[in-house]
This record gives C-alpha cells, sequence and structure tokens, in this order.
C-alpha cells in the first residue's frame, strides 16, 4: 500500500491522526497516538510505502509533535514493513 502524508492538509494532532487514518487505512478506532500508528504500521503482512511531503509545514504547524512523527514513521521503517520517502 503507498500513502502519502502531506503537510498542506495538516494544521493539528487531530487533523494528523485523521489523515493518517484516512491514508494509512488504519482502524477509526485506533488510537489518536503515535505509539498507536506505530504498532500497526509495524503488523507484519501490511507493507506500506509513505511518501512525506513538506516537512516544514508539519514542523510549523506540530512543532514537537512533527519530530515525533517523523522519528517514529523512521523507527517504523527500521522493522521492514514501512518504507518512507521524503521529499
Amino acid at each position: 500500500m503507498r500513502a502519502t502524508i502531506n503537510g498542506k492538509r495538516v494544521t493539528d494532532r487531530e487533523g494528523l491522526h485523521a489523515l493518517l487514518r484516512e491514508k494509512l487505512n488504519l482502524p477509526a478506532d485506533c488510537g489518536a497516538n503515535l505509539d498507536a500508528v506505530y504498532d500497526l504500521l509495524t503488523e507484519p503482512g501490511k507493507d506500506r510505502i509513505i511518501t512525506v511531503k513538506h516537512e516544514d509545514l508539519l514542523r510549523e504547524r506540530l512543532g514537537d509533535y512533527a519530530e515525533r512523527l517523523l522519528r517514529m514513521l523512521d523507527d517504523a521503517a527500521k522493522s521492514g514493513h514501512v518504507r518512507v520517502i521524503r521529499k
């Protein structure tokens, strides 16, 4: 599965988690926290390619939470089930 996280579409944490649920086909009851997203991303058999666009806007709008998101994606990539492309 391929998904894009576009910083132009994110204005706050709630919007980020709504976007993650939509783009990554996460269940509606997925907790609105990065630990829950990580757990779902690293499940075997559900490989994903995630493109992150406009990181500068993510950082501007979400501050430290954007950094935590990007670190979580990098950590998830180490599982072998996620590939992260930054543009």
